[in-house]
């Protein structure tokens, strides 16, 4: 016998990335060379937010607003005290991420 909840249709995820909207947010959020840094910086471990104020050298209020922009529209999540890259394209968000840094 088949359990109910599993015979539910699955529901998008809510950081799925769908439409050409979500596209310029990407861009948006990786045109602020600052965000870059910081999505470098998380990386595909995690960091808090003290362990990327000292690899940034940047105060808390300019990091807190970035991390939230990025918590925002889905790019990190928190877990526990570390900041998460979030699975929404988080392979392009890196891989443009380092692309943007060593261009400038």
């Amino acid at each position: 016998m088949k359990d109910e909840i599993e015979s539910l249709p699955q529901e998008p995820e809510a950081c799925e990335m769908k439409t050409p909207h979500d596209h310029r947010i990407m861009v948006k959020a990786l045109e602020n060379p600052l965000r870059r840094r910081i999505v470098k910086s998380i990386g595909a471990f995690g960091k808090t937010t003290k362990e990327i104020m000292k690899e940034l050298d940047i105060p808390d209020s300019q990091l807190k607003f970035q991390l939230d922009f990025l918590v925002k529209e889905c790019y990190a999540e928190v877990d526990g005290e570390k900041y998460r890259l979030n699975t929404k394209d988080c392979r392009s968000c890196l891989r443009i991420s380092s692309e943007r840094i060593h261009i400038n």
